[in-house]
């Protein structure tokens, strides 16, 4: 796979009215274009991130297995309108991914809900809802789930993690290079590939400074 992707950042499928102003999902084609390169068919692949679906949705599509956590019951609820196997999308935290009746996984992609160095308000991990906890805690958060998400991979399965640097307030936060700090005391680090976003501006679709984004891609190896 080259490391250097262009993509088209439009979806053509609209989320509800209630979602209408929070959509933040990346592209099928996107998943798929790691579906085609990492798995086959049959393979469970898994979003720790669910969000609106779309990683499920995509699996479902090329005969994989997808499962799923996500923090907001209205979601939950949205996803299992949208895929065939209802049961497999959990209403939960990832922190408790250990938790969680889940089988062996052969792929993991995701977006992560983001957050900047300066923002001490509202927490990605629940739900925006809660506040107090800062960039640090997110950090560390994000690599316990990952410590625990290691624990149901299989023997060198690949993650994927979806992730964009962010400018805002003048402020950058190298959000995409601090996870990948994180997560590379847990799963080997293989490589980033940029994704570059057309026909839409950085404000359009990310809105965080930038007109691309970091799929990083790692390995469980033992």
């Amino acid at each position: 796979m080259k490391t250097y992707i262009k993509l088209n950042s439009e979806i053509e499928e609209g989320l509800p009215s209630e979602f209408a102003n929070d959509d933040v999902r990346y592209p099928k084609e996107l998943v798929k274009l790691f579906l085609d390169e990492y798995t086959k068919t049959g393979d469970i692949v898994f979003d720790p991130f669910t969000g609106y679906g779309t990683t499920l949705i995509a699996a479902e599509e090329l005969n994989r297995v997808g499962y799923g956590i996500e923090y907001c019951e209205d979601r939950v609820d949205y996803v299992k309108t949208k895929i065939s196997n209802c049961e497999n999308i959990i209403k939960g935290s990832s922190l408790k991914l250990d938790e969680y009746d889940l089988p062996l996984i052969d792929f993991s992609i995701t977006s992560p809900p983001y957050m900047t160095k300066n923002n001490h308000e509202q927490y990605p991990f629940a739900g925006y809802e809660i506040n107090g906890k800062g960039y640090s805690d997110y950090l560390e958060d994000i690599k316990s789930i990952y410590i625990k998400l290691k624990d149901k991979l299989k023997p060198n399965a690949y993650v994927v993690i979806e992730v964009s640097n962010i400018v805002k307030e003048n402020t950058n936060t190298t959000l995409a290079w601090d996870i990948t700090k994180s997560i590379s005391d847990i799963l080997e680090f293989q490589k980033e590939i940029v994704i570059c976003w057309e026909n839409n501006s950085a404000e359009d679709y990310y809105g965080f400074g930038y007109d691309h984004s970091y799929c990083l891609v790692f390995k469980n190896k033992e």
